[in-house]
């Protein structure tokens, strides 16, 4: 037997809530404890309610979605928020992964797959529409080669001539590219073999390439 799941709408569109109110309510183990159109109502009947899933709109009124689920999770970090909305753009879709929302759903999403989506995280799990799941990605690749390049303590300078000796770059093309001296270019590169532990300017290249620091 399915465990009853609590769930509390949150939409500025009266339509779209009811929509979802009669799909969900076809189910016997979903349970729709309440719905809001706003912001404060939202964070009110939400801590009032305490819904196992919260079906949040990212633009409301009184405050974003962002805020909305941020002041939830503060209270109650159990409850599992689904963004249900139609804006795609960085900035919301970060915003709401980074204040703890368990899914980031496009409004384009079959309606009829809500019931599994509402399950799913209930579980434990997170979703993200297929659609945004690159972009996802491709910022986590970015985070962890910045940790990597932090963690091995060159700096951007020195990363850019790592990159011209891949390249194959002389010293001195180094240093013409640089506007330096090709003095300072060979002191460069024996801080970044140093910082490598590497014996020459190809293993610090190679070392670099493994290490996906360039």
């Amino acid at each position: 037997m399915k465990p009853i799941i609590n769930v509390f709408l949150a939409d500025d569109h009266p339509i779209f809530r009811k929509g979802l109110r009669s799909l969900l309510e076809e189910y016997n183990d979903l349970n729709i404890v309440g719905e809001a159109d706003n912001a404060p109502a939202v964070i009110e009947q939400v801590t009032a309610t305490r819904p196992d899933v919260l079906l949040l709109d990212i633009r409301m009124g009184g405050a974003s979605g962002i805020e909305v689920a941020r002041a939830i999770k503060r209270q109650n970090s159990d409850i599992r928020i689904v963004i249900l909305t139609t804006y795609d753009n960085d900035e919301y879709l970060f915003g709401a992964l980074q204040v703890g929302a368990h899914a980031y759903l496009l409004k384009d999403v079959a309606l009829d797959s809500l019931p599994e989506v509402i399950r799913t995280v209930h579980s434990g799990r997170r979703l993200l529409s297929p659609e945004l799941v690159d972009r996802v990605l491709a910022q986590f690749q970015e985070l962890a080669g910045e940790k990597l390049r932090h963690q091995s303590g060159l700096q951007a300078d020195e990363l850019r001539i790592l990159n011209l000796m891949a390249d194959g770059a002389t010293n001195q093309a180094i240093a013409d590219q640089l506007f330096v001296s090709e003095v300072t270019v060979k002191k460069k590169i024996q801080e970044i073999l140093s910082k490598l532990q590497a014996d020459n300017r190809t293993q610090a290249v190679a070392l670099a390439i493994r290490r996906g620091l360039i």
